[in-house]
């Protein structure tokens, strides 16, 4: 009976010793995930902190973007006007050059035409 009484008391501290380290295991356990949860949230709160700089960046890229479209719009206004102007000027100057030519061609005409006018060319 002694010896029974050994494994039973052999059993019993063998189920508290298991028992004891099921315990730690899971304390550990519990502990690690607090860890865990405790960086998680400090990782949360780095990204939430990104996210406003990235919000920020975002407005600033938008608003430069829009900038240059305003920008680029106003370039391509003037590009037209400019090339409108040229038109223009082309368009006077080809109507300056036809009048010149009739001016001297009429000039000429009278010069042949005028019996006062010597035909020999002007020193």
């Amino acid at each position: 009976m002694d010896t029974v009484i050994w494994v039973l008391l052999a059993v019993i501290v063998a189920v508290f010793v298991i028992a004891g380290l099921v315990a730690l295991s899971r304390a550990a356990t519990t502990r690690k995930q607090d860890r865990d949860r405790a960086r998680a949230a400090e990782l949360r709160e780095e990204a939430g902190t990104h996210q406003t700089t990235i919000r920020r960046h975002q407005a600033e890229a938008d608003a430069a973007e829009a900038r240059a479209r305003e920008v680029r719009a106003e370039a391509d206004r003037k590009d037209a006007e400019s090339r409108k102007l040229e038109a223009d000027y082309e368009e006077r100057r080809t109507t300056l050059t036809e009048h010149v030519k009739e001016r001297d061609e009429a000039l000429r005409r009278a010069d042949e035409l005028d019996p006062d006018v010597d035909d020999a060319p002007a020193p």
